[in-house]
């Protein structure tokens, strides 16, 4: 049945496409990664006084709405009740941009809209950043910290930290596979752990004999707390959050002095370039981040081939030592 793309309201558009990517079996994390998103397009809607039907959005509304996201301040929770205020980057804006296209596309083939407002918008894809990993000495500071937990009167905190940051490190998992994983999909005779990765795929993530010693030391904790079956727990037992471990992240960087760019992600970054150094082999390092495509894995390598350049210019490749100037 077609309707008239006047009398479906926004709030109605963004329901019914959330609810379409449930139907069409997505998995739960891209249901709410657009969920996400498409809450700032309709807080931004209310408080600029949109057109409540959607036949009336053009291109002009969304442009404005890109503006906005790409230039305000957002604020995250930093932990101790405080917060965090940090300045969106202008690339912020892509994902939404990418968000509200489909949206709207989405629209258009369900017969809700005759067109898509967003179809004649030039919105140039950002430049991948680079790939920066987390330094060696930057490592064990966050590491030591832990340690100090462990012999100051609070080992469940500096051994649970410990074990989580080894196995970032030596698995390359996602903050989200992280704070998924139950007790179940844990092995620790076979030294994996099983995720549910993007696209609700199953995939196998292996770690070394170390990070396997550093968890079954938070197990004998855990088992004192733990009120659920995740494998992650709070001091008082309840499941460790997506947010909960990033907040004791930021909390364990400004503790240690890591005062650096990033977050959780670069610690896969680190994983990523370390684990291709010592294989060589793009092809492996896209399995091991469990990638669709090489597509990721180039980056990497171009991160690496960037890091050997820096190198050999310190080391007798610097044009102007080699032709004796200065």
């Amino acid at each position: 049945m077609r309707h008239n793309d006047k009398t479906i309201e926004l709030q109605d558009l963004v329901e019914g496409f959330l609810f379409s990517l449930q139907a069409d079996g997505r998995a739960p994390r891209t249901r709410e990664y657009y969920d996400k998103l498409l809450r700032h397009l309709l807080y931004y809607a209310k408080t600029q006084n949109w057109p409540e039907r959607i036949g009336l959005v053009d291109a002009r509304h969304i442009r404005q709405f890109l503006s906005w996201v790409g230039s305000r301040s957002l604020q995250y929770r930093a932990g101790n009740g405080s917060r965090r205020a940090v300045k969106a980057k202008p690339t912020t804006a892509w994902a939404y941009f990418k968000a509200v296209r489909r949206l709207f596309g989405w629209a258009v083939q369900e017969g809700l809209l005759k067109a898509n407002p967003a179809k004649d918008i030039h919105f140039k894809a950002p430049a991948p950043s680079p790939i920066q990993p987390y330094e060696t000495d930057e490592l064990k500071q966050l590491l030591a910290v832990c340690d100090v937990d462990i012999r100051t009167g609070a080992p469940f905190i500096g051994l649970r930290n410990k074990a989580m940051l080894l196995l970032f490190v030596d698995s390359g998992l996602r903050l989200c596979e992280q704070a998924g994983l139950k007790l179940t999909d844990l092995s620790l005779d076979q030294r994996y752990v099983r995720i549910i990765g993007k696209g609700n795929k199953v995939g196998i993530c292996p770690f070394s004999a170390k990070t396997a010693k550093a968890i079954w030391q938070y197990l004998l904790e855990r088992k004192h707390r733990a009120k659920c079956d995740a494998l992650w727990v709070t001091e008082e037992g309840a499941r460790l959050t997506v947010n909960g471990i990033s907040s004791l992240f930021l909390r364990l960087k400004q503790r240690a002095g890591v005062n650096g760019p990033g977050r959780l992600h670069r610690l896969r970054h680190t994983s990523a370039l370390q684990f291709l150094r010592r294989t060589r082999d793009p092809f492996l390092l896209q399995l091991f981040l469990r990638h669709e495509d090489l597509t990721m894995s180039r980056r990497y390598v171009q991160g690496l081939k960037q890091e050997e350049a820096i190198e050999a210019h310190r080391n007798g490749a610097s044009p102007v030592e080699s032709l004796g100037l200065g």
